[in-house]
Parts: C-alpha cells; sequence; structure tokens
C-alpha cells in the first residue's frame, strides 16, 4: 500500500509482518482500532513465510489429539523449555488452541492437523506421536486481496501440504503434474498460505500495512509511555504517532555483528529472512529494557546452493527429512560422526555447537557423505535427481579420494564407514541410536523393514555436501510479560510497548517441543497483546 504522509496518526503500530505481527494486528483491527502494519523488506511475511508455517497446539480440539491434556502439555514444556516461567509456559499451553480457533474463525486459513508428525523430544514424558501439529490447506492466492499475495518465498519452494508429503515422500512419487497446475493457478501452501490469509485479514478488517518501511526508533512521553514511532521509507522519514507499538521485527540473526556478539560459535549460517537485523534487540540496548536469553535461536541444518539468495543475501536450504533415510553418514574433519543424524533439527544443532575445553569447535565443519543409493532413492532437498549436481558437490569414486578433496581425514572417515556398515548389518546404531525413537523412524524410509533409517554407504560413487548448522531465529530479546508487554530495567512494564515472536522469545531457552513451535510461541503471545490493547485502547 502507498504511504499517504510523512506522519501518520494510528491507534497501533506493528512493525513485522511475520505471522506474529500480523495475527496481533488482526485482533487490534477486528476491535476497531486503526492499525499499521510496517515491514522492511519489499515482500510481506518474513521469516513465516519462507518456513513451512506448521503450528504446534497441545491439547487442541481434534479427535487425532483427544489424549492429551493441559497436564501433559505442561508436563512436557517444563522438561523442554524449563520450570524458571511457570506463568509464560501456562498462557502458552491455555491460549494455544484458542488461538488457533480464531485464525480459522476470522481468516480464510484452515489449518489440518498432522495425525502422525511425533513432538521432537519423543522420550520426555508428557510428548505425543502425533496431534499436535498442523499445517495449512492449500490457498488459491486469488481468494485474497491483491496486496497480500505479495509474500516472500523461499528458494525451491513448491506448494505441497504436508499430507500430501507423507503420501508421496520422495520426488520420484511427487505430483508434478499437480504441483504445475497449483504454480500456474498462484495456490500455496505452508508459509506463504498462512502469511496471505493473515495479511488478508487485516486488510479486510481496515488495517493497512507498508512494506520496505523500517522501524527507526521509539518516542516516549514524559512519564515514559509510547507516544510514538520514527521509520525509514524510501521517500525519507516517517514519524508515526500511537500509543501502542507491538515489535513483530524478529530475531537479530541476520545482523552479523549481533551474530557474533551472541550466538554460539559453531553456528554457520543465517536461515531466518535477511531482514531480520535485531532492531528489537537495539531498542532495548538504548532505552534500557530487560533483555534475556540472548546465547539461544532455533537451530536448522543447512546446505548451500551455490548462487541462491534471498532479498539479496546469500541463503540456504533446510536438510530435515533427508537426514533420517539410509545410506549416509554425517562427519566433522576427522571423518567422526558427532550425532545421531535423524534427530531433530535443534538437537542436531546443538550438537554442532559443542565446545571442546579450549573453546573450539570441532563439529562446525560437518559433512554429509553419502553413495549412489542415497542420490538415487531420496536426493538433495529441492533438487530433482536428473538435474546437474550443484558445484560444491564433491564426488568420488572411493571413499580416499572423498576423503582428501573435502579434507577430511581419511583413515578417519573409512573407519568411521566400516562401523556404520555394521550396524546397519545389525539394524542397531550403538553410537548414537539412530532408527531408535519416534521421531527418527518418522523420517526414515517406511518402506524398509527394520530399522527405517539404517544402510550401508558402499556403493560407489561417494558424494559429500557440507552440512552447515543455521539458525532460523534468535530467541534473545526484551523480556515480557505473558500479554507481550516489555519490562522497563525495574521490572515495570512499558505502557504501550510490547514485542512478540523471535523479538522477545526469552522464556524459550533452548528448547523446540515439536513442529511449528516457533509460529505457535510467537503468535500466542501476538494474539494475548492484541487481545490486551484492544481491552484496553478506545477506537478513534
Amino acid at each position: 500500500m502507498h504511504r499517504n504522509s510523512s506522519a501518520l496518526d494510528v491507534d497501533v503500530l506493528v512493525a513485522g509482518s511475520g505471522a506474529p505481527g500480523l495475527l496481533a494486528a488482526l485482533v487490534t483491527a477486528k476491535s476497531g482500532l486503526d492499525t499499521l502494519v510496517i515491514e522492511s523488506a519489499p515482500q510481506i511475511g518474513g521469516t513465516t513465510a519462507i518456513g513451512g508455517g506448521r503450528v504446534w497446539i497441545p491439547a487442541n480440539w481434534t479427535e487425532r489429539n483427544a489424549g492429551d491434556s493441559r497436564e501433559l502439555a505442561l508436563t512436557y514444556l517444563e522438561q523442554v523449555f524449563g520450570d524458571e516461567y511457570p506463568d509464560m509456559l501456562e498462557a502458552f499451553v491455555d491460549t494455544a488452541a484458542p488461538m488457533g480457533r480464531y485464525v480459522m474463525t476470522h481468516t480464510k486459513h484452515r489449518f489440518r492437523v498432522c495425525e502422525n508428525y511425533p513432538d521432537y523430544l519423543p522420550h520426555l514424558a508428557g510428548a505425543v506421536t502425533g496431534g499436535r501439529c498442523f499445517d495449512a490447506d492449500p490457498l488459491p492466492l486469488d481468494s485474497v486481496h491483491p496486496f497480500a499475495r505479495n509474500t516472500l518465498r523461499a528458494n525451491g519452494y513448491l506448494p505441497i501440504s504436508h499430507a500430501e508429503w507423507e503420501r508421496w515422500r520422495y520426488p520420484a512419487n511427487f505430483d508434478w503434474d499437480l504441483i504445475a497446475q497449483r504454480q500456474r493457478d498462484d495456490v500455496v501452501t505452508g508459509g506463504p498460505a498462512l502469511v496471505a490469509a493473515l495479511a488478508d485479514a487485516v486488510l479486510e478488517a481496515g488495517g493497512r500495512i507498508l512494506t520496505e518501511t523500517e522501524l527507526r526508533d521509539l518516542v516516549f512521553d514524559d512519564v515514559g509511555r509510547i507516544e510514538g514511532a520514527t521509520a525509514s521509507t524510501p521517500d525519507g522519514e516517517m514519524h508515526v504517532r500511537t500509543a501502542h507499538v507491538v515489535l513483530a521485527t524478529g530475531g537479530y540473526d541476520s545482523n552479523p555483528f549481533l551474530r557474533e556478539a551472541h550466538l554460539p560459535a559453531g553456528l554457520g549460517k543465517s536461515a531466518s529472512s535477511p531482514a531480520n537485523t535485531g532492531i528489537a534487540l537495539r531498542l532495548s540496548e538504548r532505552h534500557g529494557f530487560q533483555v534475556a536469553n540472548l546465547g539461544q535461536g532455533w537451530w536448522m541444518p543447512m546446505i548451500q546452493i551455490p548462487g541462491e539468495t534471498l532479498l539479496g543475501e546469500s541463503y540456504p536450504r533446510a536438510v530435515i527429512r533427508e537426514r533420517g533415510v539410509p545410506h549416509h553418514v554425517i562427519v566433522n574433519p576427522a571423518g567422526r560422526r558427532f550425532v545421531d543424524e535423524a534427530a531433530p533439527y535443534n538437537e542436531f544443532g546443538k550438537a554442532v555447537h559443542e565446545l571442546t575445553a579450549d573453546g573450539s569447535t570441532p563439529n562446525k565443519q560437518a559433512w554429509m557423505v553419502y553413495d549412489d543409493r542415497f542420490r538415487e532413492k531420496y536426493g538433495l532437498p529441492g533438487i530433482p535427481r536428473e538435474a546437474p549436481f550443484p558445484e560444491n558437490v564433491i564426488v568420488a569414486d572411493t571413499l580416499e579420494d572423498l576423503a582428501r578433496t573435502t579434507g577430511i581425514d581419511p583413515q578417519g572417515l573409512t573407519a568411521t564407514i566400516r562401523t556404520f556398515n555394521g550396524y546397519c548389518e545389525t539394524g542397531v546404531d550403538v553410537d548414537f541410536g539412530r532408527g531408535g525413537n519416534p521421531y527418527d523412524r518418522y523420517y526414515g524410509d517406511p518402506r524398509l523393514e527394520g530399522n527405517r533409517c539404517l544402510g550401508t554407504v558402499e556403493r560407489a560413487p561417494f558424494y559429500a555436501v557440507r552440512i552447515y548448522s543455521a539458525s532460523i531465529g534468535s530467541k534473545g530479546g526484551p523480556v515480557t510479560t505473558p500479554n507481550g508487554q516489555v519490562k522497563s530495567s525495574s521490572g515495570a512494564p512499558v505502557e504501550g510497548l510490547y514485542s512478540v515472536g523471535n523479538a522477545s522469545a526469552f522464556w524459550t531457552r533452548d528448547g523446540y517441543p515439536g513442529p511449528g513451535a516457533t509460529h505457535t510461541a510467537g503468535m500466542v503471545f501476538a494474539y494475548r497483546a492484541g487481545i490486551e490493547i484492544a481491552a484496553g485502547a478506545a477506537p478513534r
């Protein structure tokens, strides 16, 4: 939408157009408040739009989740996130299902339960093997406001629902005719569907959305209440007079200086939106708000396809499903495995980030080593079997030659493969238990009997590609109340100022409970913030 003035008066200013920001804006706009969303990027959606778009809702309304309960969810989350912030845990569990129902009631988005998708830490009490995760039904973009169609898209994005992936599994089985038809008709799934539906509803409710408009600073009155903000636009500086600001600007992990200052040394890439440069953290430091959990993020293993970018910055592809199937290992430069390759991606990241006594990161330079059966059956994310190999995929006729080319220790690699192949024969990974839990098995090859995650690495040629631990969002930022209100250095809430999503997810520590939990953590507290703002502010 176009800017009409360099000075605006609104009831609510929301900075950031990911799912949390759009949901907060929807609640306030539906309540009759004049609501403006600003987004620094040219497209809307931020990290939400380039992700899977799933949400994780315990104790929900579906039959598949009938055995779940508030108590089970809290038991599980206390182990995942810790029990330091019980008010946040309880707010999360108590609000997740009402938030999901609100989205379906007031938008064109339709959640579809993932019946078989297990929690990420199935060994913990309170975990379930399906029914807490929700995907999006396909959404035709011609059904939403034209501006809402302008969503950010990740490299290799395909409009496939999770249920379809469960049926198809591997690219050779994909219904490419259906996919091509959806691409022609502009039908989206996942993150773009969630963002488009929310943006459409905000606009329908009378809210406004401005792109290429970046929050720069906050303005306070003499007693410390919000009274406005400044933003930069292609037309110059914009001043906004408002009594309510919601920071939904994402984390700081796309800012190289803040990443180096706060995040683990083993981290290799950022895979959140390149627009997530840490404005909420910088404003917190400038104005003296409480901050916490600056060393944590949501971790994801990635590969980099040479030349692929997003918003002008180098951008990697996630390696999730490919790690669960047979015929590969992931090793460090010593040629040693260091983790269950099929583990949940957040746990994989923790293993990459491990420090030795001298402060080094032996697993930061990790390689996926696979054989020709892996290439033939499974392949790398988003790369068809018949496509040329990316130039950073190393190919060799022997493991020794592969090791020498990559810089992996040849003796270490051959010893590791020999041991691993023995585990494949017995079906038991003695070192790391790969394939021994419901999450691993979910991404294994269901066509196999026995351990569906194990298969020997022995058929030449052999391949290797660098695997990076990347962040899909940092977690540190301003400390908030359970309704998202920012706390000052004294611990008192800052009147009129809220922070949601990865701009403030301090209470989650290093945990990641299940698929879609990143979105839900942001959306729950955005929903609560919107309700609190609407309850205390009279429409103009």
